[in-house]
């Protein structure tokens, strides 16, 4: 019985008062008080469709029965929560506060030890476990927290992060903006040289075929024809008038087949200006190209049109696809170390030491009552 209390005693000694002799030593003499400062922010619209919609915070919307934050707003913000505990960030902090050397060589708390000679690795373990962020998906606001072991710097490194923060979400979102504008631009400027390549394929076909419309022209052609025709069944029939009343050699007659003859000769004429036979000076073949390019030119022209509109529509649209940074609640100066917590710390850890050497006075006492 007695080995037994001895064994039972060194139990204790091992497992609960040594432990929790070493934790109140390390809160005491050890632990580093660590300030904590913190901001909370979001991302919301510019422009909107809806009066007030852009300017509208995601927590008081959520607050005032509007629904919480958007679908869009909300990935917006996750990005800027990834941002912020990201390589990106701490790179950006050491360029304007140096931000490691803050935490870096302190030897007091073995616990919050950072080496001055840590890899990139350890360096952004231990920035997230000193920074974090915390998106509330109800209110659509992140949170922002920092540790220090001083409140001004645990200040100056909140109100670092919002400053690379707001310049990330302008950055991205005004990137969006001019990809799809310069998009749009380089559409409508392909589609303008198309457009001016065209008419100028056509003015030089109208230069080189002295025609001003090859198919006006053909039309007028085709008139001219018409109307030598026309002249010609007359003229025909004032030859018959005359065979009937007069004889073949008289002056009249033949003056009358001359006329005859230089009308038919005319009209074979014209007919061979209308008519291609295998030469592209014929002026159906200079209407039909004419008329192909003509068509061409016109695609080209309601395709500059449409780009236009396009380009227009598309600045519309970016200026919908600007975000900014909304600063809910400002960066805070604390008074008093919010860690660590000394008392709550040493009460959960005598508790926790209780419970294990408990659970070890069990399994030891059941082993015992086998062996028996």
């Amino acid at each position: 019985m007695l080995i037994g209390n001895i064994k039972t005693n060194r139990l204790f000694w091992g497992m609960v008062i040594v432990p929790m002799v070493m934790a109140i030593v390390y809160y005491a003499f050890l632990a580093r008080d660590r300030y904590v400062s913190s901001s909370q922010v979001a991302v919301h619209k510019v422009g909107s469709e809806g009066a007030g919609e852009g300017m509208q915070i995601p927590g008081l919307a959520a607050l005032m029965g509007g629904g919480g934050i958007s679908g869009g707003n909300a990935a917006e913000t996750l990005y800027v929560r990834e941002y912020v505990i990201s390589q990106d960030m701490l790179n950006a902090l050491q360029k304007r506060i140096q931000w490691s050397k803050h935490y870096a060589g302190q030897m007091r708390d073995p616990w919050y030890y950072l080496s001055p000679d840590a890899t990139r690795e350890e360096l952004l373990k231990y920035y997230q476990k000193m920074v974090t962020a915390q998106f509330d998906a109800t209110t659509g606001l992140l949170t922002i927290s920092v540790q220090a072991f001083d409140r001004k710097f645990a200040d100056d490194t909140v109100s670092a992060i919002i400053s690379e923060s707001e310049q990330f979400v302008n950055e991205i979102s005004h990137r969006l903006a001019r990809e799809q504008v310069n998009f749009a631009e380089g559409e409508l400027e392909r589609s303008r040289l198309n457009y001016e390549a065209k008419r100028k394929a056509m003015l030089n076909f109208q230069g080189a075929n002295n025609v001003l419309d090859a198919q006006r022209s053909a039309v007028a052609r085709n008139d001219v024809i018409a109307g030598l025709q026309s002249d010609l069944t007359k003229a025909e029939a004032t030859l018959r008038a005359l065979r009937a009343s007069l004889r073949e050699d008289t002056p009249q007659v033949r003056q009358q087949k001359y006329q005859i003859q230089a009308i038919q000769q005319q009209i074979s004429v014209e007919s061979k200006k209308l008519i291609a036979r295998n030469s592209n000076d014929q002026l159906n073949v200079v209407a039909s190209n004419y008329q192909s390019l003509e068509l061409n030119a016109g695609i080209a022209q309601d395709a500059y049109k449409a780009s236009v509109s396009a380009l227009e529509s598309a600045r519309i649209e970016s200026t919908k696809k600007l975000r900014s940074l909304v600063i809910v609640v400002s960066p805070n100066m604390p008074d008093e170390a919010l860690f660590p917590r000394r008392i709550y710390s040493l009460l959960t850890i005598f508790i926790m030491l209780l419970l294990i050497f408990g659970i070890a006075k069990f399994v030891i006492a059941t082993i015992n009552d086998h062996r028996d």
